[in-house]
């Protein structure tokens, strides 16, 4: 992995490339749309040896000729000075031996820019509507892999774009099931996996975390996330399967809650959505945790600001003592808005949030809730916000 990271960035610098094809995740930048988008990436670059023909012409053997092959970029997106604030991907990244330094941020280069200087094509991971700013990659989509309840809305991809889009716990399953599968039209079925063994670990510890190990609670693993876990565990070989995946839930979790050094306004940033002028921050502490902060109210109104939003709907998840869930909707500069979200949020069936309102003294201009839906994460509340703004 890190010869592939490390001639990946030399190739991008000096520009001795071909064709370029960027993997990229989504906005959030979480742990599954980071390692999605780098495990893909190096896979394609691995198949792309596995297959190509060797270049045997006398002109390239002797060096006479300068020979430019493809690359395979993946894109971490979101600007490089945030990262730190991903700190479960940041951790993951740390153990696994992957230097951020050597890895490409979202503002590293002007994008736009760097697709038209080439032949160049996009892989979306973990997402299939793409943010406003990220409109400009549409007309290079080529395949999408994800794992959200499919929305046409504004689909605006090419005919032939390769889809794989299943409703699973999480989209690294699903990477690595387009893995095995790749790999099987090769004559190559494990070999992938065998080559690169911190793939296989990424992709198991992401799958933990984002089942949280196929909680009851919280029902998010599926039997295709179960299937491919089995799979990679087959490879792994861990001597105690269970106690590991405990192990890595409890260490990834440790992680992503480790917020304690970061301001409001930071937090506001670790996991981050926009949904039309809908900002969605989901915090891995509960709400209630984050309004008692010093100015946590200025801090969302300030973000309001900044991204041009009209509402803050604040999601807060706690894993510390069972699995417990809290939201809350604020806006200074279109408050009625925020009471219509509030009570169409109340209102809504598909599926019920079951939300309990609260006043909290520290946010009285607040609508505060506990969220009775445990399995109801932001995937379920971007389905509310897009029929919202419909009715709107």
């Amino acid at each position: 992995m890190e010869e592939y990271i490390g001639t990946t960035l030399t190739k991008l610098k000096t520009k001795q490339f071909s064709e370029l094809t960027i993997v990229i995740g989504n906005e959030s930048c979480d742990l599954d749309s980071a390692v999605s988008a780098l495990v893909f990436a190096n896979f394609l670059y691995w198949q792309h040896n596995q297959m190509k023909c060797k270049v045997c012409t006398k002109e390239y053997r002797d060096g006479s000729m300068d020979y430019k092959d493809e690359l395979f970029l993946p894109v971490i997106n979101v600007d490089r000075n945030d990262f730190p604030l991903k700190t479960e991907v940041a951790f993951l990244f740390r153990e696994k031996g992957i230097n951020a330094g050597d890895l490409v941020f979202r503002d590293d280069y002007d994008l736009p820019e760097l697709l038209k200087s080439t032949k160049s094509k996009v892989v979306l991971v973990d997402h299939h509507v793409l943010a406003n700013r990220d409109k400009f990659l549409a007309e290079y989509v080529t395949e999408i892999i994800d794992h959200r309840p499919i929305d046409k809305t504004g689909w605006m991809y090419k005919p032939d774009t390769r889809t794989t889009i299943e409703t699973v716990g999480s989209c690294c399953t699903l990477v690595a099931q387009r893995l095995k599968d790749l790999g099987s039209l090769i004559a190559k079925d494990v070999d992938y996996f065998n080559a690169y063994p911190v793939c296989s670990e990424m992709l198991h510890a992401t799958i933990i975390l984002d089942t949280v190990n196929f909680s009851k609670e919280v029902n998010k693993g599926t039997p295709h996330d179960e299937e491919i876990l089995l799979f990679l565990e087959s490879l792994l070989k861990p001597a105690d399967y269970k106690a590991e995946r405990e192990k890595e839930l409890n260490t990834l979790v440790a992680a992503r809650t480790d917020v304690s050094q970061l301001s409001a306004a930071q937090l506001l940033r670790k996991d981050v959505k926009i949904v039309g002028n809908v900002l969605v921050p989901s915090f891995p502490i509960l709400v209630k945790e984050f309004l008692s902060r010093p100015e946590a109210l200025k801090a969302v109104s300030e973000a309001l600001t900044l991204t041009n939003c009209d509402v803050a709907l604040l999601l807060g998840m706690d894993l510390s003592e069972g699995l417990k869930r809290d939201t809350a909707v604020f806006s200074t500069s279109k408050p009625h808005k925020a009471v219509l979200l509030s009570k169409f949020l109340e209102d809504f069936k598909s599926p019920s949030l079951g939300l309990s309102s609260e006043q909290l003294d520290n946010a009285m201009d607040c609508s505060y809730y506990w969220q009775l839906n445990l399995s109801a994460s932001r995937k379920q509340y971007i389905p509310a916000l897009n029929q919202f703004h419909g009715i709107l």
